[in-house]
């Protein structure tokens, strides 16, 4: 994704819970003025980071007779190196999908890999030291949810919070959190997760940029990948059916020291370099080495051992 697109998500006033009053509470800016204060945050060869919902796998949807209503949440806030925490809507709005049909042992089909819910973005500056996602997921049950309700109430509380300099994230997270969940009236339903993914720095990670990862417990996995906007290049998604082969070729040129990572749900899928994909491991990464930098030369090769949905990242030194 270059900057237009991003640019484009987060000026976006189409979004689930937002109206011309609540866009105004928020100083929303043009796609135009957005795109200006990301390039002004882009760092040399460094790009912001965004931070993608790919896939949710329901382990057990909480109702014994039917599918559930499977409903979820995000609410960003940033965390500088002095644990000041700010939001913006550069940085990402709260996001959520309303209730969608999905029974136990099951992917959520509503997710798209081709255009995945952007949950944060990370500038590259060095200040920042942890990008904090409070993930909500919940088995609706009783009267459907009204998802777009309760998250233009989380924007309106999320309006009222300091932009900047609040001690900690939970200043942000937890009165946006609590107007989201007290209109959706929540506590009648099924909580699967609902607690907070800290994105951290690291000494040279970079906030894991390039590979994916999850937040699971024992009745729901979420699982998100963080990508540089400006250098991530991504082959895919393909749609595999039972037997089928398929090739995953990124149009960048590979190099040593870069991160690739391979995502896939839905039937198992072999694949070659990175081993089997399954629902108990969907996705796996590497750093290149020379080895496999040779290897992907032709691309990724993946075969559909049932119907199934892939996608690879890759991310320069």
């Amino acid at each position: 994704m270059d900057l237009g697109q991003l640019a484009k998500k987060l000026a976006d006033t189409t979004r689930l819970g937002m109206n011309a009053e609540v866009a105004e509470k928020l100083k929303m800016k043009s796609e135009d003025v957005v795109r200006g204060q990301l390039m002004a945050m882009t760092d040399g060869p460094r790009g912001p980071l965004g931070v993608y919902l790919l896939a949710i796998y329901v382990v057990d949807d909480t109702d014994l007779l039917d599918a559930g209503e499977i409903y979820w949440w995000s609410v960003t806030a940033l965390v500088d190196k002095s644990n000041n925490s700010s939001w913006s809507p550069v940085s990402g709005l709260p996001a959520g999908g309303p209730p969608h049909k999905c029974s136990s042992l099951e992917w959520m089909t509503n997710i798209s890999l081709k255009d995945p819910p952007l949950l944060a973005v990370i500038p590259p500056d060095e200040d920042t030291a942890a990008c904090v996602v409070r993930l909500a997921i919940y088995d609706d049950d009783g009267k459907p949810a009204d998802l777009a309700a309760a998250m233009a109430q989380g924007l309106v509380a999320l309006s009222n919070c300091k932009r900047e300099g609040l001690p900690g994230a939970t200043q942000i997270i937890t009165p946006v959190r609590d107007a989201i969940y007290k209109s959706l009236k929540a506590h009648d339903d099924d909580v699967l997760i609902d607690e907070d993914v800290t994105i951290r720095r690291g000494e040279s990670g970079r906030f894991g940029v390039g590979f994916v990862s999850s937040a699971i417990n024992s009745k729901v996995r979420a699982y998100y990948v963080v990508k540089d906007e400006l250098h991530t290049d991504t082959a895919g998604p393909v749609v595999l059916r039972k037997g089928e082969t398929s090739r995953l070729v990124f149009a960048a040129e590979v190099k040593r020291g870069g991160r690739i990572s391979i995502f896939a749900r839905g039937g198992d899928v072999e694949c070659p370099l990175f081993g089997e994909l399954n629902t108990d491991r969907p996705f796996a990464g590497k750093v290149v080495d020379d080895a496999l930098m040779q290897a992907v030369t032709r691309g990724i090769e993946i075969t559909g051992k049932g119907a199934a949905k892939a996608i690879a990242f890759y991310t320069p030194p």
